[in-house]
């Protein structure tokens, strides 16, 4: 493929750019879980005990939003000036400044709370060059090779995701007392933002020394259609196309951000477990999940399986895949077994006491829960992330792709946004069934979508050609 080294230099930026912690981009990643904690305990038990739970939502919402804002603008602006480097720059110095404000938070004392909003918003902000990544691999790719391309891109950021909490262990020996150097006070929950500014270094520097950018898909067209022939200007294109795969974007980042919103209070409920196993095999099955999602990547990359996936086909299997899923979890009245009252102590099964709709909530079984866990994180996921964001490129066309990837990467940021308002209200007002019916409905729908706008769902050059063919 043509400008492979710039190619896996990108797989190595995603990777810094999604490793994160505590959690400075949110695309693709399973890291809220942990960021939460980290933001609460930090804040919580550190520094403001008197703020209450409440105010958190607010607080891992920020991030999401200004992401939501600022993608599709570093879009823009990287087509305006008909580059990558230097919006990425300015991206990576955004992260590191959302970084040295979380840093700073100790010395805001009385105001905590606003100035971690304040920096997940910076963060947020900076993250937006993210979808540039994927515009860059879609125009310095040939068609042929895009699965490939994008591939390393996913692949980035699963590696990444999968790494990134993983590091937060490196910090466990400092504890909260931690140690204090030149007046700044370095522990369990400041150190990783420290990695973080090392992180965010790497990819100044990388971007700054190797990246060498080239756009092959471009250049490709202007030697197909010559100096001496006057440039051809290239129709819009398919704007239905576009909004399936901006909906498929949606759907699956709604629903990831659901389960792990509602995934410990889920599994104590369904399975008795105290908060400490849900946490532990939450992790387990994200562990499993990554490496599966980590070796089909590499299969993607590095064999010619790529040959043999059809698109389209393969979308509407991503999709089916989380429909069955949620359907073989949903608890239906006519199972036997019922959820447990909660006891006094423990964090395990329902509170009568405070949830009315306890009393006809059955249970699930739960190898169908995990097993689907896995195969929805570790495999759909997995396909889906290179099938649809693939076509989504090719649907664009031979085209600079900074200001559709911005809007691609913004309807994720909107699911990641709502889906914790959303969902947790609605399981707490009326239990795990209407979230349940929701994320159903919204599959369905896309899936539909989907099978009845086959034709549509076509690269440019073929919709390009029905559009200018003479009506006979």
């Amino acid at each position: 493929m043509h400008s492979l080294f710039a190619i896996l230099l990108i797989l190595a930026l995603v990777f810094a750019a999604s490793a994160r912690t505590p959690c400075t981009d949110d695309v693709q990643c399973d890291e809220v879980s942990v960021c939460w904690y980290d933001y609460q305990c930090y804040t919580i038990e550190e520094l403001q005990p008197d703020l209450k739970q409440s105010s958190f939502g607010i607080v891992v919402a920020a991030y999401s939003f200004t992401q939501c804002i600022f993608s599709p603008l570093f879009g823009y602006w990287s087509n305006r000036i008909g580059q990558v480097r230097l919006p990425m720059i300015i991206g990576f110095l955004i992260m590191a400044f959302g970084n040295l404000v979380y840093l700073s938070l100790q010395y805001w004392e009385g105001y905590h709370l606003y100035v971690m909003m304040f920096s997940r918003l910076v963060a947020g902000a900076g993250s937006g060059n993210m979808s540039l990544l994927r515009a860059y691999a879609s125009t310095a790719s040939l068609s042929k090779d895009r699965s490939k391309a994008i591939a390393c891109v996913s692949g980035g950021i699963a590696i990444g995701s999968m790494i990134g909490p993983g590091l937060q262990l490196l910090f466990t020996p400092l504890g909260a007392e931690g140690i204090t150097v030149f007046g700044l006070k370095i522990d369990i929950y400041t150190s990783p933002a420290i990695l973080c500014l090392v992180l965010n270094t790497i990819g100044l520097l990388i971007v700054q020394f190797a990246f060498v950018e080239k756009n092959i898909q471009l250049e490709e067209r202007k030697e197909e259609e010559g100096d001496d022939k006057p440039k051809k200007k290239l129709i819009s294109p398919c704007i239905i196309a576009l909004l399936v795969c901006v909906a498929t974007r949606f759907t699956q980042q709604f629903i990831n951000t659901t389960v792990e919103s509602l995934d410990a209070a889920f599994t104590m409920m369904m399975f008795s477990f105290e908060k400490e196993e849900a946490v532990a095999m939450n992790a387990t099955m994200h562990t499993i999940s990554g490496a599966i999602a980590a070796a089909m990547y590499l299969g993607f990359i590095f064999t010619g399986v790529r040959k043999y996936i059809k698109t389209r086909v393969y979308t509407v299997i991503s999709l089916m895949i989380p429909l069955i899923w949620m359907l073989s979890t949903y608890p239906y009245n006519f199972y036997s077994n019922h959820v447990k009252a909660m006891t006094n102590g423990s964090d395990a099964n329902c509170d009568f006491s405070k949830y009315s709709w306890c009393a006809d909530m059955t249970t699930v079984p739960i190898w169908a829960y995990y097993t689907g866990f896995i195969l929805v994180f570790g495999v759909s996921f997995s396909i889906m992330n290179i099938t649809n964001t693939t076509l989504f490129s090719k649907v664009v066309g031979p085209r600079p792709q900074g200001t559709y990837q911005g809007v691609y990467q913004m309807a994720g940021s909107f699911g990641r946004m709502l889906a914790p308002l959303l969902m947790s209200a609605t399981y707490t007002f009326y239990g795990p069934r209407v979230p349940w019916l929701i994320l159903i409905g919204n599959f369905i729908t896309v899936i539909t979508a989907w099978i009845l706008l086959r034709d549509k769902m076509v690269p440019f050059e073929k919709y390009e050609a029905k559009r200018v063919q003479p009506v006979v």
